[in-house]
């Protein structure tokens, strides 16, 4: 019996020597794969905010700038705006900003508030050596950001076209979900990685129009494995809920042309989606709200229309 319970102790200690094992070589492995790559693939241009390293992306030469600012999670804005960004680029200056923990930009331990994610937003601009005032094109989350800065900074901000963007009130009805801080071991170790070797992703809608290429796609795919639940990505989750009471019950600022797309999909099947963007607009005269068929991430599927819309809104509302 003692024998049996030693061999079987000795069998434990083995296995769990080769999982550790397996883990560390996993995280080894994931962190010079995950350098190799995003040196090989970089695109756009890398500034320095705060000591840290952010990526952006700048295209065409227009007259006026339009911002585009990513959704919460979005593991690579570049990517995830480039064909918008093209169509766009015919009449505006665009500017793709990856916040930290996204894409090819470093992470921070900085706490994501509104206050610094803005503040990073504004000194990346001036860094770029681009001046306002800025249209922005806030996507999911940002759309919470984008508020803070147009009521905060209305000087730099001469309007706002959200994408179904995110807003303040939505926290009264339901409060977003913490995540544990431990959750960035799935990153640290490689462990995403190892998940999406064994058992690769199914299509997720991105491509569905066919305006992304092999290698938009290719990057997405890697930028999930290289940013999902890192520590800037986790804190950002964690501060939803604080950073959208802040402006609980805020209005857009009624001179402030607004132009929202909200996805159809999200308005049926939630009841308070659109009625919560309606309660935002201040002056229907210059702020207004359109729904496009699609889902969350809209300019997957509607980049064409979205440009087109936004052209017109332009040229109606901003001299």
């Amino acid at each position: 019996m003692k024998k049996t319970l030693k061999r079987t102790g000795k069998v434990l200690l083995w296995i769990l020597v080769i999982i550790v094992g397996l883990v560390m070589i996993s995280a080894v492995m994931h962190n010079i794969l995950k350098s190799v790559e995003k040196n090989k693939y970089k695109i756009g241009q890398t500034i320095n905010i705060d000591g840290k390293n952010m990526q952006s992306y700048v295209t065409g030469s227009g007259e006026k700038t339009i911002v585009l600012l990513s959704g919460l999670g979005t593991a690579s804005p570049i990517a995830d705006f480039m064909p918008l960004a093209e169509r766009l680029s015919a009449d505006y200056k665009v500017v793709i900003l990856e916040y930290f923990g996204y894409g090819f930009s470093d992470t921070t331990k900085k706490e994501r508030s509104n206050e610094n994610i803005v503040n990073e937003i504004r000194s990346a601009l001036k860094e770029l050596e681009i001046s306002g005032p800025y249209i922005l094109m806030p996507h999911s989350i940002s759309g919470v950001y984008a508020m803070y800065y147009g009521k905060n900074y209305p000087n730099e901000v001469e309007a706002i076209i959200g994408i179904d963007e995110s807003v303040p009130n939505q926290t009264k009805i339901n409060k977003n979900a913490s995540m544990s801080p431990n959750l960035t071991l799935f990153n640290t170790l490689g462990i995403l990685r190892d998940i999406k070797y064994l058992s690769p992703s199914t299509d997720d809608g991105m491509n569905k129009n066919n305006y992304y290429s092999v290698e938009q796609v290719k990057l997405k795919e890697m930028a999930t494995v290289w940013n999902s639940a890192n520590v800037s990505v986790i804190n950002e989750m964690n501060m939803v809920n604080k950073n959208t009471k802040e402006l609980y019950d805020a209005k857009y600022p009624n001179d402030l042309p607004v132009l929202l797309f909200l996805s159809k999909e999200s308005v049926d099947t939630d009841n308070e989606w659109l009625p919560l963007h309606e309660e935002i607009i201040s002056n229907p005269a210059i702020q207004k709200i359109e729904t496009l068929s699609g889902g969350h991430y809209l300019h997957w599927t509607n980049a064409d229309k979205i440009v087109e819309m936004t052209k017109e809104f332009i040229s109606t509302h901003l001299k």
